[in-house]
């Protein structure tokens, strides 16, 4: 079965600036009530008739606040994630 509609990734040289809630979910992974919250929290919605708008350049800047560095993986995950690799390899 195919997904019917397209990932971030296969879309993301082509993004469009101003998406729909459910697009907005799909693109960022996340429920269309948390995108919505989260738009309306950064101020990029943008009401259009009865329909809201989301704009991505103003989301995006809103989400970079809550990057974080990335961490080491513990050394217990390394060794789980190494004898799946060998499992895998032998295969």
């Amino acid at each position: 079965m195919a997904y019917s509609y397209k990932t971030y990734s296969d879309v993301k040289d082509v993004m469009k600036k101003f998406v729909n809630a459910t697009e907005g979910s799909i693109i960022y992974g996340m429920g269309k009530t948390t995108f919505m919250n989260y738009a309306d929290k950064a101020g990029a919605i943008y009401k259009v008739g009865e329909s809201a708008l989301v704009n991505t350049e103003i989301f995006e800047q809103y989400l970079q606040q809550f990057r974080e560095n990335p961490r080491p993986m513990p050394d217990h995950v390394k060794e789980i994630v190494k004898v799946k690799e060998l499992k895998e390899r032998r295969r």
